[in-house]
């Protein structure tokens, strides 16, 4: 009886194990953007760390924005408004600074406004 019980909790371990391994479970993080003027606008967090592999969703709460990048490191420009997500998923380490480039300033590589970041790492 015992080594049934015990062959059933292996069983049943390996299982689970098995299934975490087949399905690799991926995290999802939300930045908010909101504001409907150059002073007022703004993504909450504007600094967001996340690890490698994590996507990240923009949704507008108010208004009509961009998510833009403004780094080298990689390639993003789309709309938002409310209704209208977008998402990227973060495959590489480093640093990935975006804009909205109805509500920042960006001169010399320096943005104002309406910026924010993701770290992966």
């Amino acid at each position: 009886m015992r080594r049934r019980i015990r062959s059933a909790i292996v069983l049943v371990s390996a299982l689970v194990v098995l299934g975490a391994a087949a399905i690799p479970a991926q995290a999802v993080t939300i930045v908010k953007a909101s504001g409907t003027s150059l002073a007022t606008g703004h993504f909450k967090p504007k600094s967001l760390s996340v690890a490698k592999g994590t996507k990240v969703k923009w949704k507008a709460v108010e208004g009509f924005h961009t998510v833009t990048a403004y780094s080298r490191n990689w390639s993003k420009d789309s709309n938002l408004s409310v209704g209208n997500p977008t998402t990227f998923t973060f495959k590489r380490t480093g640093t990935f600074k975006y804009r909205c480039s109805f509500h920042s300033t960006l001169a010399n590589g320096v943005c104002s406004g309406m910026c924010a970041k993701v770290v992966v790492g």
